[in-house]
């Protein structure tokens, strides 16, 4: 099938009039599937990415071209826009996660590893706990608890990372680097997280782990795919929008909080890490609570 002729949906078949609050929505595998015989043909989602925890059962991915074969405990990850169709037995059971594309998109924009991950289609065996955080989502879609949207969010993310993880360690046969870099690498991101409002020079972090500026970068680069000011730089952007979105401090103070004199530089760096200013994406994620 021409990927000119595939049909695109927001979920299987269904109609593109669904509420505007639609952002995340969790389902029982076996409820879409049965509908259709255990077998959807070949088609694309634009704006949403999916996550399939398969308990149970067995099936193939098709795209009309190939076909992968999966077995029960598994987990597949379809990015956004990816044609995919599956042929699933008829003991297949799970849950499946849907998601607006721009909390994958927000992911990969801070992380080259997990945009790495996020670039196809991915099957990996569900083991070792990584079903556990799409287990939760699961729960905490069937429940109304305080702090839910703010939960779902943080789950979305983190089953995102543990996606990426697995994955990135099976690319790499679970080894770990040579040189105890895994481990340096680690310290140099708790080093980064006490320190990141301070504006301190590599040379700091270099002493603290006995290492050269150069060699410093090195280990940062080969784990995280990150310079020292990258890191610095994507934890003062995730501690911006969390402070945009859940204090009413003004960005000005936000700024000044996060070591930035001079709040227009505080814009010009938010709005080169983020893609907008600190106020749009302020009212923009509200809005998105609001709605959830």
């Amino acid at each position: 099938m021409s990927p000119v002729n595939v049909p695109e949906y927001r979920l299987y078949r269904e109609a593109r009039g669904e509420a505007g609050d639609f952002w995340i929505h969790c389902e029982p595998l076996p409820e879409r599937s049965r509908l259709h015989r255990f077998e959807i043909a070949a088609h694309r989602h634009p704006s949403l990415f999916q996550i399939f925890l398969v308990s149970d059962g067995e099936g193939e991915i098709v795209d009309g071209r190939t076909a992968t074969r999966f077995a029960a405990p598994a987990i597949l990850f379809i990015p956004s826009g990816e044609v995919h169709g599956f042929r699933f037995a008829a003991s297949v059971d799970g849950i499946v996660l849907t998601a607006l594309a721009d909390r994958l998109v927000s992911l990969a924009s801070t992380d080259r590893q997990v945009a790495a991950f996020a670039a196809a289609v991915r099957v990996l065996p569900a083991r070792d706990g990584l079903d556990a955080t799409l287990l939760r989502i699961d729960r905490e879609m069937q429940d109304r608890s305080a702090g839910r949207s703010t939960a779902l969010e943080a789950l979305v993310a983190l089953a995102v990372i543990d996606l990426a993880r697995a994955w990135l360690s099976a690319q790499a046969g679970g080894e770990v680097r040579p040189g105890g870099q895994d481990t340096r690498a680690q310290a140099l991101e708790a080093l980064v997280g006490i320190h990141y409002r301070h504006n301190l020079p590599a040379a700091f972090y270099a002493e603290r782990l006995g290492v050269s500026v150069s060699q410093l970068n090195r280990i940062a680069r080969a784990v995280t795919g990150q310079t020292l000011q990258g890191l610095i730089a994507r934890r003062i952007t995730e501690a911006a929008c969390r402070d945009l979105v859940f204090t009413p401090t003004p960005v000005s103070g936000i700024a000044e909080s996060l070591g930035f004199a001079d709040p227009a530089y505080f814009n010009r760096f938010f709005r080169k890490q983020v893609g907008i200013a600190p106020g749009a994406y302020r009212s923009r994620e509200r809005g998105r609570l609001v709605m959830s």
